[in-house]
């Protein structure tokens, strides 16, 4: 990705950083069924920064190639993300960033872009290693693992501890938050082994 005008736009209302965080492009699945784009989520899956992505199509087939020497055949399935499952641990991709290559909000649910036949444009800035927000649905303790939830889809939770398991684990907190009624951002260092 060119790095060409990726000043972090959004950073003057503490939201979240581009590049303190490995990242890969993964196209977002347009058949999910998540259409909530409401920040700060009240704890249910929304397609917003710092919420947990899992690999629901990898790529697979030929590569093109960087000549575009594509015979035509419809060869080649681009990887795909969708908003991790409750307690996902399989397939887990990592947290989003943002939508694009700069960090963007998305515009409207992914089901509404068009179009569908060839599968997804909507790239989604997918974060698996370094400093970045993750949003958690219970209150957190620096130094403790964060996992994913078992009662809520998408969000990240407080372990109670700091055991980690790599591919189980999706980092450690590195800040204090209490959560109540909604879900919140913590600042975290991640480390999600990286699927694709």
């Amino acid at each position: 990705m060119p790095l060409a005008q990726s000043y972090n736009a959004l950073g003057f209302s503490n939201q979240q950083p581009e590049y303190q965080c490995l990242w890969s492009p993964i196209g977002i699945s347009q058949a999910s069924t998540i259409t909530a784009i409401v920040d700060p989520p009240l704890l249910a899956a929304a397609w917003v920064p710092g919420i947990l992505l899992s690999i629901i199509a990898a790529g697979v087939g030929t590569n093109p190639g960087p000549g575009g020497d594509d015979d035509g055949s419809t060869n080649w399935t681009a990887a795909q993300v969708d908003i991790a499952a409750t307690s996902a641990t399989t397939f887990l991709a990592g947290v989003l960033l943002g939508q694009g290559t700069l960090g963007g909000y998305l515009q409207a649910a992914p089901n509404t872009y068009a179009p569908t036949q060839v599968g997804p444009n909507l790239p989604a800035m997918v974060g698996t290693q370094g400093i970045c927000q993750v949003l958690c649905d219970n209150t957190t303790t620096v130094g403790h693992t964060l996992i994913p939830s078992t009662s809520h889809a998408g969000f990240a939770s407080d372990s109670g501890g700091t055991t980690s398991t790599y591919g189980s684990t999706i980092g450690v907190a590195l800040q204090a938050v209490t959560v109540s009624t909604q879900a919140k951002r913590v600042w975290a260092k991640i480390d999600v082994p990286h699927p694709v």
